[in-house]
């Protein structure tokens, strides 16, 4: 093999079936957990004394995101966006688009506070790296 003309991303390409195929997959996951968790009432109700609160800069982390890979003129050009998301733009565009089309989870929401939440693009991107690298959660930090 000549490895000069071999590119490792490349062997990953999927095709729109099988990428709509493992997004339907984590969002049955999601719309399951949320279905076994409705009607269950936690034992607090309001704040919690000595709750530690982390403000996780959401907002600043949507427009650095959006910023780096969706602007007109983005950070990372689109072979480097192809390279860490395994996929070209706008293939990812019409995978986000239609995950929050049919999953209200994936939509950017206020909580009770009137605190904005993680965006689609967020909680997309957060997904796709999960289940193309097999990461914990955690590790998908850098936007979120």
């Amino acid at each position: 093999m000549n490895h000069s003309n071999f590119n490792f991303y490349d062997a990953f390409d999927f095709d729109d079936d099988t990428l709509m195929f493992a997004f339907q997959i984590a969002t049955a996951v999601v719309t399951e957990e949320e279905s076994n968790n409705q009607g269950q009432r936690t034992e607090y109700r309001g704040s919690i004394l000595d709750h530690n609160i982390v403000n996780r800069n959401r907002t600043e982390g949507e427009l650095r995101l959006y910023n780096d890979y969706f602007a007109e003129n983005p950070k990372f050009i689109e072979s480097q966006f192809r390279r860490r998301l395994r996929m070209n733009r706008r293939l990812f565009l019409r995978i986000a688009n239609a995950v929050e089309a049919h999953n209200p989870y994936f939509k950017q929401r206020t909580d009770a506070l009137g605190v904005l939440g993680l965006s689609c693009l967020q909680k997309v991107t957060a997904t796709h790296k999960i289940l193309i690298y097999g990461i914990p959660a955690d590790l998908t930090d850098e936007y979120l």
